[in-house]
């Protein structure tokens, strides 16, 4: 088999281990409300999904009405760091991508909105570090497991899907790379991560 010329990275539980009730919890102490009302107004409103799909492409409107949906007045800074204490960094995975970055080049492909785009080095500097090319699905106007999504991600980057290899925690992403034409792999753990990477050509 071909080595990938390009890896692309999920990054929530992949690249890190996500929390969002901590992250939930986080916004409630600031707006005074239960993590439940934040849940309510900005996740289960599809507020979140409107933005993943690129509804609010600059950070200014989207800190905005996510202010307005929790009735209280969220910085950027405060945002940030909501999301960053709700991110612990998966380190062999970490270290597994850097290994991989020898061979081939790297990119993050995740479900987000601008200020994960714009401020990573604050969020999860492990990532921003290894990860120069990243890319939120907010850019796209859709977002994975849309097989749309994949094809304008791999547009912008100049490279063909069948020489991509694309890792994500969730099935439907993986099944919608697929469809694009890349490889993928559902990520279960380092481990079995670590065996499929060689078996694609990679040597660890």
């Amino acid at each position: 088999m071909t080595r990938p010329k390009l890896v692309i990275f999920d990054m929530d539980d992949v690249l890190c281990h996500y929390d969002l009730g901590r992250r939930l919890r986080a916004l409630a102490r600031l707006a005074d409300v239960t993590a439940r009302d934040v849940r309510a107004a900005v996740w289960d409103s599809g507020f979140e999904d409107l933005a993943d799909q690129g509804g609010y492409a600059e950070i200014e409107n989207y800190l905005a009405e996510f202010s307005t949906r929790l009735g209280h007045k969220i910085t950027l800074d405060q945002w940030i760091e909501a999301r960053r204490i709700a991110m612990q960094p998966n380190e062999d995975v970490l270290d597994l991508a850097a290994k991989l970055g020898h061979q081939a080049s790297l990119a993050i492909y995740t479900n987000n909105g601008p200020v994960v785009k714009n401020h990573l080095e604050k969020l999860f500097p492990e990532a921003a570090e290894i990860f120069k090319q990243r890319f939120c699905s907010y850019e796209f106007g859709t977002k994975k497991p849309d097989p749309k999504s994949y094809i304008k991600l791999l547009d912008g980057i100049g490279e063909k899907p069948e020489n991509c290899w694309f890792i994500d925690d969730k099935k439907s992403n993986v099944e919608g790379a697929c469809i694009a034409g890349l490889r993928a792999h559902l990520f279960t753990g380092v481990e079995n991560l670590t065996a499929e990477a060689k078996n694609q050509g990679f040597e660890l």
